[in-house]
This record gives structure tokens, sequence and C-alpha cells, in this order.
């Protein structure tokens, strides 16, 4: 059984027990991530408070397929583009955040974010020369901070 017949099989059978039956699309990438859409009518109870069933779900997702094949997947599930919407936001915030670091040249704090939101906006980060982003703080505390390149005291 190849990577997308096996997240089909774990899939469908974790949607069988919340008795729904949504749209799915699954492809694997030239990276080998596993990328996993699902869409439908009345999906927010998956979702959760501010993504956080959702991640809930990818987790469990990435659990099975590593107890059916002993091989750790890379899983992004999205559901009704929650997370494409979310990693826009994230990409918003942190635009405006590099503006006001290039502006006054300092040091711009992000709110609280989880892992996940955090790695999105280190990737964008990553994408400028003049700026550098770094995480401070522990657990939920945890947060990016923004600094200019030529300033990183």
């Amino acid at each position: 059984m190849d990577k997308k017949e096996l997240v089909k099989s774990i899939l469908d059978d974790l949607l069988h027990h919340f008795d729904i039956k949504p749209q799915t699309d699954i492809s694997v990438d030239g990276d080998e991530n596993i990328k996993i859409s699902i869409q439908g009518d009345d999906l927010s109870f998956l979702i959760g408070y501010r993504g956080q069933s959702l991640d809930a779900l990818q987790s469990i997702l990435t659990h099975i397929y590593y107890k059916k094949s002993n091989e750790w997947p890379v899983l992004l599930l999205d559901i009704n583009d929650y997370n494409s919407q979310r990693i826009e936001r994230l990409h918003s915030i942190a635009r405006r955040s590099i503006d006001k670091v290039r502006f006054f040249q300092s040091e711009v704090i992000l709110p609280y974010m989880n892992p996940w939101e955090r790695r999105q906006v280190h990737t964008l980060i990553s994408e400028y020369d003049d700026v550098i982003s770094e995480s401070q703080g522990e657990g939920r505390n945890r947060r990016v901070h923004l600094k200019p390149k030529n300033k990183t005291s």
C-alpha cells in the first residue's frame, strides 16, 4: 500500500466515526509531504477553537500512519482552507511587523503563537535579508522576536 492509499484508509476510518462523508483530496508532493484537504459543510467541529481540533486530528493521523507503516510522515491537513487562511493572516502580521522593524530599527515582539504558527513566521522571515527572527520564552509563553539584522544585541 502506498502513502496515499494508507492515508485515505486511515482518514476514511476516522471520518466514519464522526459519521460524516466530506470531500477529501490527498496528494504527495516531491518532498514526500502528504497534503490532505477536507472540504464540506458544517466541519467547524473538526477545526475547533483556533484550530486546536484540526491540529489534534493531524497529530492523530500522523501517529496512526506511523503505527501502520513504521515511518514518520509529514502530514499537512487543511479543513475548508482554514490553514491556508491562517497562514495568510500570520504572514500579514509578520509583514506589518517587518515594516515596523525596518522603520524604527528596533525589536518587535509578535503575539503568542503555537509551534506551527511560529514555524510559518520563521519561514517567511528567512526570505528577508535585513530582518532576523528568534523564538524566546517557554511553553505557551513562547513568542517570535523580530530584529533588524545589524542590531542583534
